[in-house]
C-alpha cells in the first residue's frame, strides 16, 4: 500500500501561531489534509512529534497548521517551543507523514464554520469513527 502525496522532509518550521512548516520539495497537500509531524528530539520544537494536524497550504512547499479547521478553526501555536533548527548531525530526518489519504479537502471552509458543519473532522481521520459511508 502507498500513500499519496509521499512523505516530505521538514527543513523549517516557523515559532509563529499559527506555526508554518516548509518542507524541501512540493508537498503535494491540499487545504484540510490530514498529516503527522515527525520532529525527533535533536531538532527543537520536539512537542511537535507525532502531532496530528489539519493543513492550510500556503504554497508548494509551505502549510499552515491546525488542530481543526471546523466547526472552530483551531491554530497550532509554536511560539514559545524552542526554535526548528537542524542538526549538524541529524541521524533521523524530520519529516511530514500523510494519515492515510487524509480527508476530503475543505473547500469551503467559511460555509462549514458559518454552519457548524464538518463531515470528516480531524478525530475523525485519527480515529477512524467517521459517520459517512466510505464510497468504495
Amino acid at each position: 500500500m502507498t500513500f499519496t502525496p509521499d512523505r516530505s522532509s521538514i527543513v523549517n518550521i516557523t515559532q509563529a501561531n499559527p506555526a508554518v512548516v516548509t518542507t524541501d520539495v512540493a508537498h503535494g497537500f491540499f487545504t484540510g489534509n490530514v498529516v503527522a509531524l515527525n520532529v525527533p528530539k535533536n531538532y527543537g520544537m520536539f512537542e511537535l512529534n507525532n502531532l496530528k494536524v489539519q493543513v492550510i497550504v500556503l504554497s508548494d512547499v509551505t502549510f499552515a497548521c491546525y488542530y481543526s479547521l471546523c466547526p472552530f478553526v483551531v491554530p497550532v501555536d509554536s511560539t514559545s517551543l524552542p526554535a526548528f533548527v537542524i542538526p549538524a548531525n541529524p541521524g533521523y530526518i524530520a519529516s511530514v507523514i500523510p494519515v492515510g489519504s487524509g480527508p476530503t479537502p475543505v473547500d469551503v471552509l467559511s460555509w462549514q464554520i458559518a454552519s457548524g458543519f464538518c463531515e470528516t473532522p480531524l478525530t475523525d481521520t485519527v480515529l477512524n469513527n467517521s459517520t459517512v459511508e466510505i464510497p468504495f
